[in-house]
């Protein structure tokens, strides 16, 4: 593993009240699950390092509320998703609502409060009750194509697919961030080159001013 630790990135997730992103984040976090979790207020804080590419990664959750009272929740919402790259949309697969909800009122919430550059990952979990499914793969997939998502359904419950979720996102975030980096970088190479040409060119007239002078 490398020794770099500069590497961080900020994700929130996101979604309605019993969807389970509590559930999610302390999976991940902790790899346990906890039936009688109590629902987030306003938000929760959790971190994990991981390995992604061979870098040190910090990832810093942030658990969002996803209670009735949207209106106080939209005031709080720019305290939490700024300065995030990445975000967590989740739906309970046994409740459509909790699906409409991220159309009408979380990815508007979203759109309003964040760079639009942010990477998305739509989540359909609750994957443990799959024979009571409201909500097809299909859709949650056709949804996150709209929004240029990644789609992943999961189980906070089981742990299935729930590291990936964030793993692929750490991923796509850093990815975002490389070619900023190496831009820059190209940008100090073409200064430099530039530089150096110009300082050949003025030794080279200098050599030419001095050879005119002897030859006078």
């Amino acid at each position: 593993m490398s020794t770099k630790t500069g590497n961080g990135v900020k994700i929130c997730l996101i979604g309605n009240s019993g969807v389970g992103k509590s559930s999610i984040a302390h999976r991940f976090v902790s790899e346990t699950f906890d039936d009688n979790i109590t629902n987030t207020i306003a938000a929760a804080y959790f971190d994990k390092k991981l390995c992604v590419n061979g870098d040190a990664v910090k990832v810093c959750i942030w658990d969002t509320a996803g209670g009735e009272k949207v209106g106080i929740f939209r005031a709080l919402a720019p305290l939490y998703y700024r300065g995030a790259s990445g975000i967590v949309l989740v739906y309970d697969i046994t409740k459509v609502q909790s699906f409409q909800s991220l159309t009408e009122v979380w990815v508007p919430a979203l759109r309003a409060n964040t760079d639009s550059d942010v990477s998305l990952v739509v989540v359909g979990n609750k994957l443990d009750l799959d024979e009571t499914r409201v909500v097809p793969a299909e859709v949650g997939r056709n949804y996150a194509e709209f929004l240029n998502a990644t789609f992943i359904e999961t189980s906070a419950k089981t742990g299935q697919n729930v590291e990936s979720v964030l793993v692929q996102l750490a991923m796509k975030i850093l990815e975002k961030k490389q070619p900023s980096t190496a831009n820059a970088r190209q940008r100090n190479l073409i200064r430099l080159s530039t530089t150096s040409t110009d300082e050949a060119n003025s030794s080279q007239k200098t050599r030419r001013r001095k050879c005119r002078c002897t030859l006078s």
